[in-house]
């Protein structure tokens, strides 16, 4: 439990370091954009991704939208981590 509110807490640095960083806003609640989001916040973003595997093959079952690439931009994570190959 520790280990998980640890990794929780680095997602949420990262984005704010971030956004200091390149003085710009993630979309936060829906019609908001924030300068403090939450792990949580982030999350509820990414909660209806589906990975879809075809025989070798492995996609998402849609593209990432604009918002789920600008959090993983925060994060400084690769988009293609949800496909790799």
């Amino acid at each position: 439990m520790l280990i998980a509110l640890l990794i929780w807490r680095l997602m949420e640095r990262q984005m704010r370091l971030f956004i200091d960083n390149n003085d710009i806003l993630l979309p936060g609640w829906p019609g908001r954009q924030t300068t403090k989001p939450t792990s949580f916040m982030m999350t509820t973003k990414f909660e209806h991704i589906m990975v879809v595997r075809m025989g070798d093959t492995v996609q998402l079952a849609k593209p990432l939208d604009e918002i789920q690439l600008a959090y993983l931009k925060a994060l400084e994570v690769n988009p293609d981590i949800f496909t790799p190959n």
